[in-house]
């Protein structure tokens, strides 16, 4: 922190007792980005000798000496940063809210089991509204097994900020991780992508005249996604996945992330990519290419997993027994090799890290 003076000031980890110079600097978060501001900042935090891992995966690991190791994640969904009430009934934000931390426990492999919510409201919200919002809660919360436990409100001045805590539990020797992925261990996801990103621009663009069931489609996976907990379970008793993430800011993202925390490159095969149907209809009607909402659009909360080229076959099976599919994308390649998209038509070209970034 500064002092009152703005001289810098010496900043005292609680957890760990470190201290660092956090020196004064002009550089705004929308030039640093969120990665930027991970890197700078939370990376620094030193973990205790029951912090197994903690920044860079999609939940912390703790090892607390029980016979699992315990997930514990948490996300905030801001209005008209990550919704707008428009086109958001209170119930839906509800199931979403809790979505998005479900699918960062399926990511780890585990199996989500407690919750507690903050919510932040203007002081005209109705109790109509508040019991609606808990209601989508509440679905969510029994469609996954999860116990809602408790919470916090507070008064917001202007809109509404949700934040879901939570925790899971997770095999010791079954945790999946993001950095262990290899050159020649193949990618695949567990669904189809961009639905999402789509519902999205219908919502942008109401005017459209898009088929009725392809937009309720649409609008219903951006509204409530469906995260792949038994999907990450079953990959996580497999022991044959090397790394894996949440498709959460757009695949681009995510495989950028995988990647280079594996310290590995990568080949994407356009013609692979399982683009939504609806998707490719809404972009074949309104001329959008529906590869950028794959790459970029991101909240699909299907999983990106990498796995040793030999095991897919049994993989397969895993992932058909728990409903879902093995869908192959690409491959690993060796460090230096960079990321690449590859299909007919342009042929190879670089794939760019872009996705969903809160401050940009």
């Amino acid at each position: 922190m500064c002092r009152a003076d703005g001289e810098p000031a010496l900043f005292c980890c609680p957890f760990s007792g470190v201290f660092w110079l956090w020196g004064k600097t002009e550089m705004r978060l929308g030039e640093m980005g969120e990665a930027g501001l991970i890197q700078a900042v939370f990376t620094r935090l030193a973990g205790g000798p029951d912090v197994v891992r903690g920044v860079g995966e999609d939940a912390a690991v703790l090892d607390l000496g029980g016979e699992r190791l315990v997930l514990f994640t948490v996300d905030t969904l801001v209005e008209d940063v990550h919704f707008r009430r428009v086109y958001t009934s209170f119930c839906d934000l509800g199931f979403k809210a809790l979505a998005v931390n479900l699918s960062d426990i399926a990511a780890m492999g585990g199996r989500p089991t407690h919750a507690v919510v903050s919510l932040a409201v203007p002081a005209d919200t109705t109790v109509d509204d508040v019991q609606a919002l808990y209601v989508g809660f509440r679905e969510a919360a029994a469609d996954y097994g999860v116990s809602l436990v408790g919470g916090d409100t507070v008064r917001h001045p202007r809109g509404i900020v949700v934040t879901v805590a939570m925790l899971g539990l997770v095999e010791r020797d079954r945790v999946l991780y993001r950095d262990g992925a290899a050159p020649g261990d193949l990618f695949y996801v567990t669904g189809n992508l961009g639905a999402s990103a789509a519902g999205l621009y219908l919502f942008q663009n109401p005017g459209l005249n898009c088929p009725v069931g392809v937009a309720r489609r649409l609008k219903e996976a951006h509204l409530r996604p469906r995260p792949r907990v038994a999907a990450g379970m079953a990959l996580a008793a497999s022991g044959a996945v090397t790394a894996a993430e949440d498709i959460s800011d757009g695949l681009a993202a995510s495989l950028t992330h995988i990647c280079t925390a594996s310290g590995v490159g990568c080949r994407l095969d356009a013609a692979s990519l399982p683009v939504s149907p609806d998707a490719l209809e809404l972009g074949r009607l309104v001329g959008k290419d529906p590869l950028d909402w794959v790459l970029s659009g991101g909240e699909d909360y299907e999983l990106l997993f990498a796995v040793r080229a030999q095991a897919a076959g049994e993989l397969g099976s895993r992932l058909a027994a728990a409903g879902q599919s093995l869908i192959r994308i690409g491959e690993a390649l060796v460090p230096g090799e960079g990321l690449w998209i590859e299909d007919a038509e342009s042929g190879r070209r670089v794939l760019a890290p872009t996705g969903y970034d809160a401050f940009r």
